[in-house]
């Protein structure tokens, strides 16, 4: 219980006291997301629940004079900080300017096929510290790639514009395996500590820009996400290049209510603001109802949602929220239990150097063994279950690691 009371404490001390208004605003799509973790962490939770004597209390009947005070929020201030603290930025149509029709934004990815116009922009609210620059990709025949650039763009104290520029390998497309999921490290981001003392909002307004470096044919590609998040054991420890599934079906690879929470923690953050730096939008100002038809409503029906601003109303009543067709919450837990319990829990990783590699097999097992008596798109969940403990590689046996934002080491 103290080691989750700490994660609040370090909630206000990281992101500055704002940040508890702001976790009000969103806190329907944030239990909903939190709901889903009971998947592998139920029992953990419950602990903490039932010291606290907490209750699953709709946003509706909230204590006024603590809002925090319900299960899922007040017993999980550790997963909560993750989540304020890494950014997956999923693909969005309004971010992306890419040639029309052949590419698209379909089922929650970016298909690129064909294009010689591609460019993406994105804005997040980052604390101070050290970050991963991380994307989520599947290539098909990949060409172009390498002739992409990605910027990480914020304002110093001055006011002046600070620019970070990472380039992926020229021969990208050569070294990541076809027809995969793949996750591969851009490089690291250094958000520098502020001068100025602002106890309200301790974090910097940053602008990621992914776009062509020329006039190179860009095809054969899905983008899933682009991760920014702390660092971990297995990418800066270990130097690891990139990590690889044997799956192409992006609902494996993409969260829905995590998409949700952070959709509606961007709007917020923003103020409701276009993505630029130089908004002058009052930060967290904005109401999360406002953009209702954006959201996943399939992962939101069967859920008491309700506001007193008039976006709010307006937004419940004229959805679907009450038809037959909402999603309850044993609905929700086969959902997670879809996502965070399938077969897919073996990866093959790719070091930077063989000294790494060596270092990881010494202390965890040789994964390639695993990789390689295993096929994926044969083996039934069941299975996984009952082999778990057999398999050579000890790293991340129920693999979820990859899975939710970075909360510790892992």
């Amino acid at each position: 219980m103290l080691y989750n009371d700490m994660y609040y404490e370090k909630i206000v001390r990281t992101f500055g006291e704002s940040i508890l208004d702001i976790i009000i605003k969103v806190l329907p799509w944030l239990k909903v997301y939190v709901k889903t973790l009971d998947s592998f962490r139920e029992l953990s939770r419950n602990i903490i629940a039932s010291r606290l004597e907490l209750e699953d209390i709709t946003i509706e009947k909230a204590h006024d004079d603590n809002p925090f005070h319900c299960m899922y929020i007040k017993d999980s201030w550790k997963y909560i900080y993750s989540l304020l603290k890494n950014k997956r930025l999923f693909a969005e149509y309004k971010d992306y300017k890419i040639d029309e029709p052949t590419n698209y934004v379909y089922n929650h990815f970016v298909e690129v096929n064909r294009t010689y116009l591609l460019s993406y922009t994105k804005s997040m609210w980052l604390s101070p510290g050290t970050y991963n620059l991380n994307i989520g990709l599947i290539l098909k025949h990949g060409s172009g790639l390498g002739t992409t650039k990605f910027e990480v763009k914020y304002n110093d104290d001055d006011g002046n514009p600070v620019l970070q520029t990472f380039y992926p390998p020229t021969n990208i497309n050569n070294i990541l395996p076809k027809k995969q999921f793949c996750l591969m490290k851009l490089g690291e981001i250094h958000i520098p500590q502020s001068n100025k003392i602002n106890k309200h909002n301790k974090t910097k307004k940053v602008q990621v820009v992914m776009e062509e470096i020329g006039l190179y044919l860009k095809s054969g590609f899905r983008i899933f996400f682009i991760d920014i998040c702390q660092p971990s054991l297995l990418f800066n420890d270990y130097d690891l290049l990139y990590y690889t599934i044997k799956e192409t079906d992006y609902r494996y690879f993409i969260n829905i209510p995590l998409k949700n929470f952070y959709k509606a923690l961007s709007y917020v953050q923003n103020g409701g603001a276009l993505e630029n730096l130089e908004s002058k939008q009052q930060y967290g100002s904005a109401d999360p109802y406002s953009i209702w038809d954006q959201y996943d409503k399939e992962f939101l029906h069967g859920y008491h949602f309700n506001s007193d601003s008039i976006a709010a109303m307006e937004a419940i009543n004229n959805s679907d929220a009450n038809k037959d067709e909402q999603i309850e919450f044993e609905d929700l837990l086969k959902y997670a239990d879809f996502y965070f319990n399938n077969r897919f829990k073996k990866r093959l990783f790719k070091f930077n150097t063989v000294y790494q590699r060596r270092q990881f097999i010494n202390r965890f097992g040789d994964f390639e063994m695993d990789w390689h008596e295993c096929d994926e798109s044969e083996e039934l969940a069941t299975e996984e279950k009952d082999s778990k403990n057999k398999r050579v590689c000890a790293y991340d046996r129920e693999g979820l690691k990859w899975k939710i934002p970075i909360v510790g080491e892992l």
